[in-house]
């Protein structure tokens, strides 16, 4: 059902309504910082008297889902901190959220129905994107190297001021691939904050490690934020401690098994007897 559900709703994206019925909201992709207030506009024109009014979000390679319905019955919709206020005098339906996070980066889609029937008009649609806020951004990087190989390592970027810190100078030396994945957000609740981090692997030893962030990373100029990445490098070495637990452990099951043996022995030799 939901299928049928989101294919008619990506066909009603394409076929846009006519009879004179439009929606217009904000143009372009909108960045802003988590935290930030946010206020997406929609306007619309229709003639039905009572026309109901959605805005609906859609998450990369996510169908869209329906975010808030408006009306005359229902001028103040509210759901997952967004809410929407129907202003019938101006026709406008505009979306806000008091702080947005990280999560809601996503494409937001205003949309017009008129009472009575299924005719969708939707808007051209608004990319948001929401930078991670780093308090006080130290990048570091965590290397782990194989000790029987130098040139395997693993590598952890971490701490860095924003989402759109070019990564492409992750190269490593010269002939060495290295695989890297995109940059995502890192929620630390023990230490209530959040990180910006990437996680890269190659056939080389430094991976570019030492120098991806030895140069200004954007926007921090205006911010006077040095960003020289610290190296922590770790081996992939035989955690001691696990080890002795897990020790312990399979000692304790032996132990258990013969108490356990013993006395079906010994119960079975009362029996017999």
């Amino acid at each position: 059902m939901h299928s049928v559900t989101h294919s008619v709703l990506l066909i009603i994206l394409i076929f846009r309504g006519t009879n004179g019925d439009s929606v217009n909201q904000t143009e372009g992709p909108v960045t802003v910082s988590e935290g930030a207030l946010l206020t997406l506009n929609c306007t619309y024109q229709t003639a039905d008297f009572d026309p109901y009014i959605f805005w609906y979000i859609q998450h990369l390679n996510k169908a869209p889902q329906l975010l808030l319905k408006g009306s005359m019955s229902d001028q103040n919709p509210k759901s997952k901190g967004f809410q929407a206020t129907l202003v019938k005098s101006d026709s406008s339906f505009h979306l806000q959220k008091q702080a947005v996070q990280a999560s809601d980066s996503a494409v937001y889609y205003c949309a017009l129905r008129e009472a009575g029937n299924y005719k969708y008009v939707f808007g051209a649609g608004t990319r948001l994107q929401v930078l991670t806020k780093v308090k006080d951004p130290n990048p570091t990087v965590y290397q782990l190297r194989s000790p029987q190989s130098s040139d395997t390592s693993v590598c952890l970027f971490t701490d860095f001021d924003s989402n759109q810190v070019n990564m492409e100078k992750i190269m490593g030396s010269e002939g060495s691939t290295v695989h890297k994945t995109n940059s995502t957000v890192l929620n630390m609740e023990i230490l209530g904050s959040k990180s910006n981090g990437i996680v890269t692997c190659g056939n080389t030893s430094d991976a570019g490690c030492e120098y991806t962030f030895n140069e200004t990373i954007p926007f921090a100029s205006s911010l006077e934020i040095s960003c020289n990445a610290k190296l922590v490098e770790k081996s992939f070495e035989t955690d001691i401690n696990l080890n002795s637990q897990n020790l312990s452990v399979i000692v304790f099951r032996i132990l258990l098994l013969k108490v356990v043996g013993f006395n079906l022995l010994m119960t079975l030799r009362l029996w017999s007897s």
